[in-house]
C-alpha cells in the first residue's frame, strides 16, 4: 500500500505538477499580453490616422482638410483591385483614394490623389509584401512620378498594354499592381462623378 502512495505521489510530482505550473504560466502571460495589447492598441490606430492623414495632404497638397466619402466603392476585381477608402477634400479640390491591388508578394495598399479635373496629384504605396530590391522599384517615389499630371489610362488588363505608362522590367508584376490600383482610383473618380 505504501508502495502505491509513493507511485501516486511521483506521478503527481512528475506529470501533474509541471502541467499545472505551466498553465499558470501560460495564463499568466496571456493576461499580460493582453493588458499590454489593450494599451497599445489605441496608440497603434492612432498612429495609423494620422499617417494617413499626413499621406493624403501629401498627395493633395491643395486640400485643407478631408471627409470620407460614404457611398459606394468600386471593385475592378473582387479580392484583386478595389477600393478600400475614398477621402474628399472639404475645399473641393480634389480627393484621395485608398486602393488594394494584386501584386508579386500578394495585395499592395496605395493611396492615389486626383484633383478637380480629373488629374493625378500622385500615388503612393503605403503597404506591401513585395521582394525588397526589385519587386519594390515599382513603389519607389520616382517610378510613381510618372503618374502624376496623367487624366486617364488605357484601363489594360496589363501595364504593357497602355502606352501613357512605363513598366519595370523583371517587376512587371510588381508594376502591373500600382498600374491597376491607379485604374481603380480613376474608376471611383469616375462613379462619383468628380471630386466636388
Amino acid at each position: 500500500m505504501e508502495v502505491q502512495r509513493k507511485m501516486k505521489s511521483n506521478k503527481f510530482r512528475e506529470y501533474i505538477a509541471p502541467s499545472l505550473v505551466l498553465v499558470v504560466i501560460c495564463l499568466v502571460i496571456t493576461g499580460a499580453l493582453a493588458y499590454i495589447n489593450s494599451i497599445t492598441a489605441p496608440i497603434i490606430e492612432q498612429n495609423s490616422i494620422k499617417a494617413a492623414d499626413e499621406a493624403r495632404a501629401e498627395l493633395l497638397p491643395s486640400a485643407d482638410s478631408f471627409t470620407a466619402y460614404d457611398g459606394d466603392l468600386v471593385v475592378l476585381e473582387a479580392d484583386k483591385v478595389f477600393v478600400t477608402e475614398c477621402y474628399i477634400a472639404d475645399n473641393d479640390t480634389g480627393m484621395v483614394v485608398t486602393v488594394k491591388s494584386k501584386s508579386f508578394g500578394g495585395l499592395l495598399t496605395e493611396m492615389v490623389g486626383i484633383d478637380t479635373d480629373g488629374c493625378i496629384t500622385g500615388v503612393k504605396v503605403t503597404a506591401h509584401a513585395d521582394t525588397p530590391g526589385l519587386g519594390t522599384k515599382a513603389h519607389d517615389s520616382g517610378y510613381l512620378e510618372q503618374y502624376k499630371g496623367l487624366t486617364e489610362l488605357a484601363n489594360a488588363d496589363n501595364i504593357k498594354g497602355d502606352s501613357a505608362v512605363t513598366f519595370i522590367s523583371g517587376a512587371t508584376i510588381s508594376s502591373n499592381g500600382v498600374y491597376q490600383g491607379v485604374c481603380a482610383a480613376l474608376a471611383q473618380f469616375e462613379a462619383i462623378g468628380g471630386a466636388n
